[in-house]
């Protein structure tokens, strides 16, 4: 085994992970996106992302 396929497959190795972050990133990211603008009581889909939002939920959490 050669230092280059080593360096390919550890390459390969990294990218799946990366793409997997990436999808799993983009599915949270839309799941709540479509939890709380089109099932929940938000009015808008993008309110999601203001911090005010995130604090309250918090303050259930904590």
């Amino acid at each position: 085994m050669t230092w280059q396929s080593v360096l390919k497959k550890t390459g390969l190795y990294l990218l799946k992970i990366i793409i997997v972050l990436i999808l799993i990133t983009a599915a949270f990211i839309g799941g709540v996106m479509i939890g709380y603008g089109v099932i929940g009581d938000g009015n808008s889909s993008m309110d999601v992302f203001e911090p005010e939002l995130w604090q309250h939920i918090l303050e259930f959490i904590l």
